[in-house]
C-alpha cells in the first residue's frame, strides 16, 4: 500500500474506533450501562466469579466460556471498571474490522476493501455491540479473522482459518458448523492436507475446554451442554413462532434459570440425575422427535425464521437498539443497518460475483452453513451479526464494481431493488413479532423501579402497558406500577392498582397488606381495616399486617376487634415484641391495667428495656395498687 492508503486506512480506523468511544461516552450514565442486565448480567457475574472465586469452575461450561473468562481476566488485573472492558470491546471490534479490510485487499483491491471498512465502521448493530457486555462482538471478529487467514498466501492459512473459527466456537458454539463445512468443501476438492489443517486448528482451540470440562465435571462435553436445550426451545409444541419463547417448565427466561430448569425437568422426567452431557442428549431428542413428528409444523416456523433472519428488523433481546437510541445521539444517527443497505448490496454484490462462482465459492458455503445453523433454532437478531462480514464484503464489491462500470448492470439493479423492497417490508406479527417498544418499556420500568426512581418507573410501565393493554393483566406489572405510584407520593393510582392486583391474584396477601397501609397513611381507618383483615385471611402467618390492623381499630375506637385481630397473630408468633407490646397499649387505653401488665412484661421479656413497655409497665403497676 502507499503512504496515501496508509493514511487513509488510519483515517477510517480511527473514526471507527472513535464513533464507538463516543457511544460509549454518550451512554455512561444511562440506565443498564453500569447495571448489567439479562445476558450481561450473567457474563459479568461469570466474570467476577472467575476474578475472584474460582477460574477453573465446578461443573461443565452451559454457556459458551470465552467472554466470560475475557471479563474475569480484566476484572483481575484492571477491576470491575464497566467503562474500561467497553474501550477494550471497542479497540478490539476495530481491529476485526482492520482483519475485515485486509482480508478484502487481499482477496480482491485496495477500494473495494476501503469501502468495505467504511460500511463496518458505520454499521449501527457493530457500533452497538462492540461496545455492550455481551460476546456477539467477539463472533464477528472471530469471522473476520477467518476471512484475513483465508486471503494469506501462506501454507498454514488453513489451520489460522481454522483456529479463527475454534476459537470463534467459544464464543458462538455453531461457528464449529463452519469449520466442518469448509473442511468438507476442501476434502470433496481433494485437498486433503488443507481440510486436515482446518479441522486441526479448529479443535486446538477446543480441545483444552473438552478437557476442562472432562477434569472438572468427569463428563464428555465438547464445549458447552447448551446444544439441546436450545434446539428444543425452538422446536416444541409450545413454540411456533420462530421466536424465543421459553418452556413453561422454566421459571424464567434467564440465563440463571435455564441450566437449572432443563436440568430438573429432565431429571423429573427420567427419575434420576443426570450430568450435563445427559441432559443435553435428553432435550435433543426430545427436539428431535418433535420435528419428526411434525414435519409441515417444523417446515413452517423454519420458513419464519428464515424470513426473521433476512428481514431488516432486529429482533431485540437483551437491547433494543432503537429503544436505545433515545440515550444516545450515536444510535439515532442515520448510520448503515441490514436493510439500509447492507443486504440489499450484498445480494447485488453476489449477483455481480456469480460469474467467478468458484472464486467465491468458499463465501457463498459459509453464508449458506451459518444461515442454516440458525434457522433449525430461534432468532435474535444479535444472532446474525457474524454473517454481516461477508455480507459487507459482498456490498462493497457492489458499490465499487458499479462506480467502475459507471452503470448499474440490469441483474444485480434487479436484485438489489427486489432485496430492498423484500428485506424491509414490514413482518406481520404473527411472524416477527412486535417492532413496538412494549418490552423496552417495561424493562425500563423495573430497572428505574429498581433504582429508586419510582416516578420515570410509573412512567414506563405506563408507556407498556398503553403499547399492550394485555400487561395490565399481568399481576406483577400492576403491582410494580402500583409500588411506583406509591413510592412517587401518587397514593391514588398506588390504590387503584394495588385494587386491581389483588382482584388478579386472589391468593397474594402482598396486594391488600398495601392498600391497607395506603388507607390507614390516609387516615380511612375502616378502609385499612378491611383490607389489612383481607391480607390476613389469606395468610394468617403474614406479620406485617396484624400490627396495622389492630392500630386501626383501636383509631376507629373498637378495642374488642383490636385485640381479637392480635390474637391469632401472637399465637402464631408469639416472639414478635411488636404484637405483645400493640396489645399492651389497647389494654392500658382501656384501663384494663392488669392485662396491660402482663402485655408490656411479656414484650420486656422478648425486648429488655424498650421505653414505651416500660412506661405500660410502671402505668400499669401505678394504677393496681
Amino acid at each position: 500500500m502507499s503512504r496515501r492508503q496508509l493514511l487513509a486506512l488510519a483515517g477510517v480506523l480511527s473514526g471507527a474506533f472513535l464513533v464507538r468511544l463516543l457511544l460509549i461516552l454518550s451512554l455512561r450514565g444511562q440506565p443498564y450501562f453500569e447495571t448489567p442486565v439479562v445476558d450481561s448480567a450473567a457474563y459479568d457475574s461469570w466474570g467476577w466469579e472467575i476474578a475472584t472465586k474460582s477460574f477453573w469452575g465446578d461443573r461443565a461450561f452451559y454457556q459458551d466460556p470465552l467472554y466470560p473468562y475475557g471479563l474475569g481476566l480484566f476484572y483481575k488485573v484492571i477491576g470491575r471498571d464497566y467503562l474500561g472492558v467497553r474501550i477494550v470491546q471497542a479497540l478490539i471490534g476495530t481491529a476485526g474490522l482492520w482483519m475485515l479490510f485486509e482480508a478484502i485487499r487481499r482477496f480482491l483491491d485496495y477500494p473495494t476493501a476501503m469501502v468495505a471498512l467504511v460500511i463496518g465502521a458505520l454499521y449501527k448493530a457493530f457500533i452497538f455491540y462492540d461496545t455492550a457486555l455481551l460476546k456477539e462482538f467477539l463472533g464477528v471478529v472471530a469471522i473476520e479473522g477467518a476471512l484475513l487467514a483465508w486471503s494469506l498466501d501462506q501454507p498454514w492459512k488453513w489451520a489460522a482459518f481454522g483456529a479463527a473459527l475454534g476459537v470463534g466456537t467459544l464464543v458462538r458454539a455453531n461457528l464449529f458448523l463452519l469449520a466442518l463445512v469448509a473442511a468438507l468443501a476442501l476434502a470433496f476438492q481433494r485437498q486433503w492436507k488443507s481440510a486436515a489443517l482446518v479441522l486441526s486448528g479448529a479443535l486446538l482451540c477446543i480441545v483444552p475446554v473438552t478437557i476442562r470440562n472432562a477434569v472438572v465435571a468427569h463428563d464428555f462435553v465438547l464445549t458447552t451442554s447448551q446444544f439441546g436445550p436450545n434446539l428444543y426451545t425452538g422446536n416444541n409444541p409450545e413454540n411456533t413462532t420462530g421466536r424465543y419463547r421459553p418452556p413453561s417448565f422454566l421459571a424464567e427466561g434467564a440465563p440463571e434459570f435455564e441450566e437449572s430448569g432443563f436440568r430438573a425437568e429432565a431429571e423429573r422426567v427420567l427419575a434420576r440425575p443426570l450430568k450435563a452431557s445427559d441432559v443435553d442428549r435428553f432435550w435433543r431428542g426430545r427436539a428431535v422427535d418433535y420435528i419428526l413428528s411434525n414435519p409441515g409444523t417444523f417446515t413452517g416456523v423454519t420458513l419464519r425464521r428464515f424470513l426473521m433472519l433476512t428481514n431488516s428488523f432486529e429482533i431485540p433481546d437483551n437491547y433494543n437498539i432503537p429503544f436505545m437510541a433515545r440515550f444516545s445521539w450515536v444510535l439515532a444517527a442515520p448510520l448503515f443497518t441490514f436493510g439500509l443497505f447492507v443486504a440489499p448490496l450484498a445480494a447485488a454484490g453476489i449477483c455481480l460475483s456469480w460469474p467467478e462462482r468458484r472464486r467465491f465459492a468458499l463465501l457463498y458455503l459459509l453464508l449458506a452453513a451459518y444461515l442454516a445453523s440458525i434457522l433449525f433454532f430461534f432468532v435474535f437478531g444479535r444472532y446474525r451479526l457474524p454473517l454481516v462480514p461477508i455480507l459487507i464484503l459482498f456490498a462493497a464489491l457492489a458499490v465499487v464494481t458499479t462506480a467502475r462500470r459507471r452503470a448499474v448492470p440490469r441483474p444485480a439493479a434487479v436484485v438489489f431493488a427486489a432485496t430492498l423492497v423484500l428485506v424491509n417490508v414490514p413482518l406481520p406479527e404473527s411472524i416477527g413479532g412486535y417492532r413496538d417498544f412494549r418490552s423496552a418499556h417495561y424493562n425500563l420500568g423495573i430497572y428505574y423501579a429498581t433504582h429508586d426512581r419510582p416516578a420515570e418507573a410509573a412512567t414506563e410501565f405506563e408507556s407498556a402497558a398503553r403499547l399492550n393493554p394485555e400487561f395490565l393483566r399481568d399481576v406483577r406489572l400492576v403491582w410494580a406500577l402500583g409500588q411506583a405510584y406509591e413510592k412517587s407520593g401518587q397514593a391514588p393510582k398506588a390504590l387503584e392498582k394495588y385494587r386491581e392486583a389483588l382482584r388478579l391474584d386472589p391468593s397474594s396477601p402482598e396486594a391488600p397488606y398495601r392498600a391497607g397501609r395506603l388507607y390507614y397513611d390516609e387516615g380511612m381507618y375502616d378502609r385499612a381495616a378491611e383490607f389489612l383483615a383481607e391480607a390476613l385471611r389469606r395468610d394468617p402467618r403474614f406479620p406485617e399486617a396484624a400490627e396495622p390492623l389492630a392500630e386501626s381499630w383501636r383509631r376507629l375506637r373498637r378495642f374488642d376487634a383490636a385485640l381479637e385481630s392480635l390474637e391469632g397473630p401472637i399465637a402464631r408468633a408469639p416472639k414478635d415484641w411488636r404484637l405483645h407490646l400493640k396489645r399492651a397499649e389497647i389494654y392500658a387505653e382501656v384501663a384494663m391495667w392488669k392485662e396491660a401488665l402482663a402485655s408490656a412484661e411479656e414484650t420486656l421479656a422478648l425486648r429488655p428495656g424498650l421505653p414505651d413497655a416500660i412506661r405500660i409497665r410502671d402505668a400499669a403497676k401505678q394504677k393496681s395498687k
